[in-house]
């Protein structure tokens, strides 16, 4: 290996864990990673602290290996202003309002420093090394406790004014529908995340609706549910039909708008998959009117949890032109 090639570091900043990784943009290969704890509490300036050591450290163990850092590419959950760095909100981060973390952490290790949301981060991951790499543009949606969405256009994250755009998961599906967190109703994320689907079981078990699910008790989770699911039951199965038609009705008003040909589903839910793709293709023929339903490619995301890291340090190589 030559002295002094040319790495970049890839940031994950999870409300939980805060994931690092090493990547050799000539390549994509992951050359070193890390992880630890976020500890949020701290706020936001001990959390910078923590990573900017982390990547020092990295650094030393890159330069072992004949590689330089050239950058660092960070995904953070929220409002996101990439053009200055800035956190401007983040529902897992409490205190980053208007946080600098870009130019912050670029002070503190002296290196460039591109900032993206997290769901942007992963559908970027997705083009250069997982399931996007042949889909040209594409819709990405993570399904988890919410509904994440991003639109990769001519390769990178199209966020629209304020950073706002992707946002599948508040795609208003079912009007006069239950009320989300974000405070309209009838969300896509009200019908296809995984939270809604364990609130939606237990409300259909409190009406008496005949399920297995009765004999879980209290550990009800999505998984469960999903498992019930593949089992034959009734309730289950119709729970994760309604995911799939929710997602079709979405996937296709953005087809609609946008002229996009392809789909990226990754996220925890995204492991029910046998469950809501067929109800998904069929609801999307009937909705689909303004494209060849047979054009469109909807796949499973391939990077699991090393997606938002590796999609961090794409933006990082990107924007450093090394790619």
């Amino acid at each position: 290996m030559n002295q002094g090639a040319v790495a970049v570091a890839g940031v994950d900043i999870g409300g939980t864990n805060i994931k690092v990784a090493l990547v050799d943009p000539t390549s994509g290969r992951l050359v070193e990673r890390q992880s630890f704890k976020t500890m949020a509490e701290r706020g936001p300036e001990a959390v910078v602290q923590d990573l900017s050591a982390c990547v020092r450290d990295l650094s030393r163990q890159a330069g072992a290996r004949g590689f330089r850092i050239a950058g660092i590419g960070v995904g953070c959950a929220g409002i996101i202003d990439s053009r200055k760095g800035l956190v401007l909100t983040s529902p897992n981060l409490p205190g980053w309002v208007r946080f600098p973390l870009g130019p912050l952490l670029a002070t503190q290790l002296q290196l460039p420093v591109a900032v993206g949301n997290d769901v942007d981060c992963i559908g970027c991951g997705e083009h250069w090394l997982g399931a996007g790499r042949d889909l040209g543009d594409f819709l990405g949606v993570a399904l988890g406790t919410g509904v994440g969405g991003c639109l990769i256009i001519g390769g990178r994250a199209w966020t629209g004014a304020g950073g706002s755009a992707g946002e599948v998961g508040h795609m208003t599906i079912e009007p006069g529908g239950e009320r989300c967190l974000c405070g309209n109703r009838g969300c896509l994320e009200t019908l296809a995340s995984a939270s809604w689907v364990v609130r939606r079981a237990k409300e259909r078990l409190r009406r008496g609706s005949p399920s297995r699910l009765d004999a879980t008790g209290g550990a009800l989770d999505a998984e469960t549910i999903y498992r019930a699911a593949m089992d034959g039951d009734q309730l289950a199965g119709e729970l994760f039909a309604q995911v799939g038609k929710s997602l079709a009705i979405a996937i296709a008003n953005v087809i609609h708008l946008v002229g996009i040909r392809g789909v990226v589903i990754g996220g925890g839910l995204a492991q029910a998959w046998a469950a809501f793709i067929g109800p998904l293709r069929e609801e999307l023929t009937q909705r689909l009117t303004m494209a060849p339903v047979a054009e469109v490619r909807i796949v499973r995301a391939q990077l699991g949890d090393d997606a938002g890291s590796l999609g961090a340090a794409y933006l990082a190589s990107s924007e450093l032109e090394l790619l």
